[in-house]
């Protein structure tokens, strides 16, 4: 039960690290798995069968829930964007509570409270200078060129773009698909890896083998980032928990702002509206009585 519960946590995990704007690492540390999941990551090396008898379940409810839900994740943000991003943010505010306990165990509370107010405002501030859109899409044109210059230039585009994404990733609160999108990355990305799955769906290797020249650059980058940046976040959570968590209880909560900021909501149907409204509360209360549940197992 408990390897099913962790496959299904990795799934909600994975699906909001493709969805644009959610924050995988935040709903990460809603769920109670953020410090385990970084903690295995950073001693792979040191204690390789236990990290990876750790990661495996979550790496697994990820990989399904960012390679069999990819298509579905386009769909619903292009159709129901307001319904769609309710949901995550009733999932990611559902841990707040638990983020707030460990904020607030620390001995400096003035310097919580200002590292707190601090990172809210500056996410305040950074998502309105940014505006409504990001900037144009990057053209992937050129990985696909039998020119090896003009492949390893736009290679390299891709792998510190996989790099700035995964990192901001593994930062609870940080949308590493948002900051993509600011790239121009992110729609470019998604395509070639759906493409990748339609050619492995039907048989199709030749196009699959294609968006390999895009893929591998990115994937690569996207590994250094989480293992640079998980060594990062388990070094400011052993020196400074109280003051990590308080600047993580910032991202959580200005992460309805961040989300929300390019909802078109003059369009939105009130149906949705009433829909959004309820995922949120259910996601928020399934998660809330998750972390109960392991509080009394515990």
């Amino acid at each position: 039960m408990k390897f099913i519960k962790e496959i299904i946590r990795g799934l909600l995990i994975g699906i909001a690290g493709a969805a644009p704007g959610v924050s995988g690492g935040a709903l990460a540390v809603s769920m109670g798995v953020y410090d385990k999941i970084i903690g295995a990551v950073t001693h792979i090396t040191v204690r390789p069968r236990e990290s990876l008898r750790i990661l495996f379940p979550y790496a697994l409810g990820i990989g399904m829930g960012m390679c069999g839900l990819a298509f579905i994740i386009e769909i619903l943000f292009v159709r129901y964007p307001f319904a769609a991003s309710m949901a995550f943010i009733g999932l990611i505010l559902g841990g707040a509570p638990v983020v707030r306990r460990k904020a607030a165990a620390g001995d400096n509370r003035l310097l919580d409270y200002s590292a707190f107010l601090i990172v809210f405002c500056l996410m305040i501030i950074l998502t309105i200078a940014e505006g409504e859109h990001g900037r144009g899409n990057v053209d992937l044109s050129l990985v696909y060129s039998n020119d090896l210059p003009t492949w390893a230039a736009a290679a390299a585009g891709l792998f510190c773009a996989g790099l700035i994404g995964a990192a901001a990733t593994v930062i609870p609160g940080v949308s590493g698909t948002m900051l993509l999108m600011m790239m121009g990355y992110y729609q470019p990305v998604l395509s070639a890896f759906n493409r990748l799955q339609t050619g492995l769906l039907t048989g199709d290797l030749l196009q699959a083998a294609q968006e390999q020249r895009a893929l591998l650059p990115y994937g690569a980058g996207m590994a250094a980032g989480i293992f640079l940046c998980a060594h990062m976040v388990e070094r400011l959570l052993k020196d400074h928990e109280s003051l990590t968590y308080s600047m993580i209880l910032a991202l959580i909560l200005s992460s309805p702002i961040v989300i929300l900021r390019t909802i078109p909501f003059g369009t939105i149907p009130a149906g949705e509206m009433a829909a959004g409204i309820l995922l949120a509360a259910a996601g928020s209360l399934a998660v809330a009585g998750a972390d109960a549940r392991d509080v009394r197992e515990s």
